[in-house]
């Protein structure tokens, strides 16, 4: 099996379509300020998580970095409503995405680069084709148009891993006093681990990095629905 990038539109191209978004997830961990590295946050969103039953009206707020003792609290309250094999990290979103849509949109939609959205027909035909691992959550989204499709966004777990060997030497290690894990910039040349590839499934992320992986079946399927404004780079894999 292929395993390709999911990125946005390739430099100078021609937008196929008029379509954007403005929104954000419903719940959301603040950064925290560790008393080792500072003032830090990851960038993992899982929409299909759902925070309505935590009693705790700061996730829905947008504040600045919190204390490492706040920080501590608030993940104790929504570790029990994730997943186990998903982390729980500064800086995390949950929950559907709410704001405002405008314009035409094509069947895959990736602006900014860590955000995969899908019109409703896409995730339609992905689910008909038997596709594996498709965790789709529907925007609350306002239009103007009456006649916008509903939008999607897909939810990418972070369950694969870059090989070493393309990340090289430099890394930030984990931290066991905020738990801040390991991390390192993202390598212009890189191709997955093979071993960490999970197997059968046509949807996964990267850990400690942003690309959407997206499996051949995935991009085959997409590319029925006519053109759209993304590019897909080829992620090869190695032992």
């Amino acid at each position: 099996m292929r395993y390709f990038e999911i990125r946005g539109p390739a430099e100078n191209a021609e937008s196929q379509w008029s379509g954007e978004y403005r929104a954000h997830h419903r719940w959301h961990l603040s950064g925290v300020e560790c008393p080792r590295y500072g003032v830090w946050a990851w960038m993992d969103a899982f929409p299909s998580v759902d925070l309505s039953h935590v009693p705790e009206p700061v996730l829905s707020e947008w504040k600045g970095p919190t204390s490492l003792e706040e920080y501590n609290r608030l993940v104790a309250l929504v570790r029990p409503f994730v997943p186990p094999e998903l982390p729980v990290r500064a800086g995390t979103a949950f929950g559907p995405m709410v704001g405002t849509a405008r314009g035409r949109f094509g069947p895959i939609t990736c602006d900014p680069p860590w955000e995969v959205v899908l019109r409703e027909d896409a995730v339609e035909l992905l689910k008909s084709e038997g596709l594996i691992g498709v965790i789709a959550v529907r925007m609350e989204l306002r239009s103007r148009r009456s006649t916008t499709p509903a939008l999607y966004e897909l939810e990418s777990r972070p369950l694969a891993r870059l090989h070493p060997d393309c990340i090289g030497e430099w890394k930030t290690p984990a931290c066991d006093i905020c738990g801040r894990p390991e991390s390192f910039s993202l390598p212009p040349k890189r191709w997955l681990l093979r071993s960490s590839i999970p197997e059968g499934l046509d949807v996964f992320g990267i850990e400690g990095a942003n690309p959407r992986v997206v499996s051949e079946r995935f991009v085959e399927v997409i590319q029925r629905l006519g053109p759209a404004d993304v590019t897909y780079r080829e992620l090869p894999s190695a032992d």
